[in-house]
This record gives C-alpha cells, structure tokens and sequence, in this order.
C-alpha cells in the first residue's frame, strides 16, 4: 500500500516543534542535576521533594508531549483507551512504515517507571510522597535522559533526511 508523502512544511514544524521542546526538557534535566545536587549535599526536606517530584511530573509531561507530536504527524492519530499513555511507548519502540523506532525497550521501560511515577504525583497529596521513591525516580530520570536525549536527536537527523526528500519529492525507501 503506498503512503502519501507528507508536505515538507509540516516535516519542518514537526522538526522545529520537537526542538522547542527539547531545549526546554534540557534546561528542565539541567535542573533536576542541580536539585540531585543539592538534595545529596543537604538532604531531603519537604520542599526539596515537592519540587523533584513536580519537575519529574514535568519533565515526563513534556517527553510525552514529543512523542505525541511524532505519532500525530507520522502516524496520523494517538492511542485511544486507557491505557493509551502505555501504547504510545509501546507504540514508539516499533518502526513502521512512516517511522523508524524511536525507543529502544530499555529507554521505553525506563519511561513506563516515569510514567507511573508521574500518575502517583497527580494523585496524592504531597505529604504522602516517599522521599526515597522520589529520590530513586530522579536518579532513574537523570540516568535516562543521555540516552532519550540521544534518541531524539537521532529521530531529527532522519526527520532532516524525509524533509530534504520531501522537498526533492522523493520519497524514502
């Protein structure tokens, strides 16, 4: 079944649209080490774990954010159904015909922690969070994102690579 190229324009903001966010899930991570920092040299205390644990949230929501971006343009729609948050992940780790994977099973595994971690912040008061937990989930976080971070910068070198097709009108093979 041949699938109809996708305007180079489109492309160029799908580009431009996961670069905004990347440089802001940077400045994010950048923060969350300066905070790690702090909490090893000072220890834990209530407002040091609120606010890992709202940047965790944050910094989830805005991975998320990219890869919704990815499946709306390449693949036409998101999941749908509960557990659609799951499906996207999974969904990524598969090439497809309008895709290369973009997640490897580890980084995908590494994200569902995240992804559970982030349901746990919006679903309890702040006094109910576990210090440790939140420290292991910025540790987990921080080891994750050289690797999310290499990814995406992977997935923009073939995203360049379709838009100088695109614009040749050409389409890969």
């Amino acid at each position: 079944m041949a699938i109809d190229p996708l305007p180079p324009q489109r492309l160029r903001d799908l580009a431009t649209d996961l670069a905004v966010e990347r440089r802001r899930l940077e400045a994010l991570v950048h923060n969350l080490a300066a905070l790690a920092e702090r909490w090893q040299r000072e220890g834990a205390d209530a407002e040091r774990v609120d606010a890992a644990a709202l940047r965790l949230q944050s910094l989830y929501t805005g991975i998320e954010r990219c890869l919704l971006q990815i499946v709306r343009v390449l693949n036409g729609a998101t999941p749908e159904g509960a557990d659609w948050h799951r499906r996207l992940l999974d969904r990524l780790t598969m090439a497809t015909e309008q895709r290369p994977a973009l997640l490897s099973a580890d980084t995908a595994q590494a994200l569902g922690l995240l992804l559970g971690f982030r349901h746990v912040v919006r679903h309890l008061y702040s006094d109910d969070l576990e210090p440790d937990q939140v420290r292991q989930r910025l540790g987990g976080a921080l080891a994750l994102w050289p690797r999310l971070s290499a990814d995406l910068q992977a997935f923009d070198g073939w995203l360049q690579a379709l838009i100088a097709l695109a614009e040749g009108g050409q389409r890969p093979g």
